[in-house]
């Protein structure tokens, strides 16, 4: 289950980097646009673009496994859920809050001094669509001595 901490965290402006693979193992990434976890913290929402991410949308309707990164850039803290996803297209209360997430991840990264034109090719939720992970790990993701520590499983 995903504690309240997490829950902010995961809501907050942090980059989201999704993790998939096809059936023959090849990887994939792409960017999610804004996530918050469900009202009873045993799934993550994300909104991500599948104009511009295609071969992730591709690998979680193959086989629905997923890997969400998600990174605070000011300090690295980090943290990964795992799971299996369900996609379907993106409601107008869920773009809207993806809208919103978008403003304050441009607005954080440029007090960091990244240019927005560096940002813009990161970040989009055109054509976007809900991708719903039922979470069964999460792990503590921060570089250093405890990065790889699983934090919760739906296992245990």
């Amino acid at each position: 289950m995903i504690e309240e901490d997490l829950a902010s965290f995961i809501q907050s402006p942090v980059m989201q980097i999704v993790g998939t693979a096809d059936e023959a193992l090849k990887p994939e990434i792409g960017r999610g646009a804004g996530a918050w976890a469900s009202a009873d913290r045993r799934m993550v929402h994300l909104v991500m673009s599948a104009w511009q991410w295609p071969g992730t949308v591709a690998n979680l309707k193959a086989n629905r496994r997923v890997a969400v990164t998600f990174s605070r850039p000011a300090d690295y803290v980090s943290y990964q859920v795992k799971g299996e996803a369900r996609l379907r297209s993106a409601e107008p209360d869920e773009i809207d809050r993806s809208g919103r997430y978008l403003v304050d991840m441009v607005s954080t990264l440029m007090r960091l001094g990244i240019p927005a034109e560096m940002i813009a090719p990161w970040l989009s939720n055109r054509d976007p669509f809900l991708v719903s992970i039922e979470v069964c790990d999460i792990f503590l993701q921060t570089p250093g001595a405890k990065a790889g520590t699983r934090l919760w499983s739906a296992a245990a």
